[in-house]
């Protein structure tokens, strides 16, 4: 018999503007594992989900199995395919930041201060002529009491779209 495996990753693309050493997704991927758990977090909150979605496909293979003379196959790619999309899912309600990731402090500290680099101004809903004053307004006062700009808040892990739009399962 042979032993089926779901995975959870990311198509490998360059993530930000490719000058230097780019970030590549899954690079920041592997970052973002180590750092929060993001990806183990996510299958452990989930198992009982997962074991069910399992269980399903087996049932069906084998009803199938029972009524037909060709092979069956394990139905797992769809598995693969739902539990990625609700990981992408989870990410961009935020709803996995209430879930017990891993070392990292989540809500993340870019997440709210409102870094979104898919604006000019690198915040959200913040204008470059809204951060040109506030940054003009800051230089005026003495270093210790200068804030940095913060934009709305966003969800952690989501800032270009990048890695969401990147995420993947798959079987073998």
């Amino acid at each position: 018999m042979k032993i089926h495996k779901i995975h959870l990753g990311v198509i490998e693309q360059v993530h930000g503007d490719g000058k230097g050493d780019p970030l590549t997704t899954s690079k920041l991927a592997e970052i973002l594992e180590q750092e929060y758990g993001i990806f183990s977090g996510f299958v452990a909150a989930n198992a009982e989900w997962i074991n069910g979605q399992i269980a399903e496909a087996m049932a069906g293979a084998a009803t199938s199995a029972l009524v037909s003379d060709e092979d069956v196959v394990l139905p797992l790619e769809r598995v693969a395919a739902d539990l990625a999309h609700r990981l992408q899912q989870a990410i961009a309600t935020g709803q996995i930041e209430r879930l017990d990731l891993g070392p990292g402090t989540v809500p993340t500290r870019a997440a709210l201060m409102g870094i979104n680099h898919r604006f000019k101004s690198g915040l959200n809903n913040i204008s470059p002529g809204q951060k040109a004053a506030f940054l003009k307004a800051q230089k005026k006062l003495p270093k210790g009491e200068r804030a940095r700009p913060v934009g709305d808040r966003r969800p952690s892990f989501v800032d270009t779209g990048v890695l969401l739009g990147s995420v993947r399962g798959w079987a073998e």
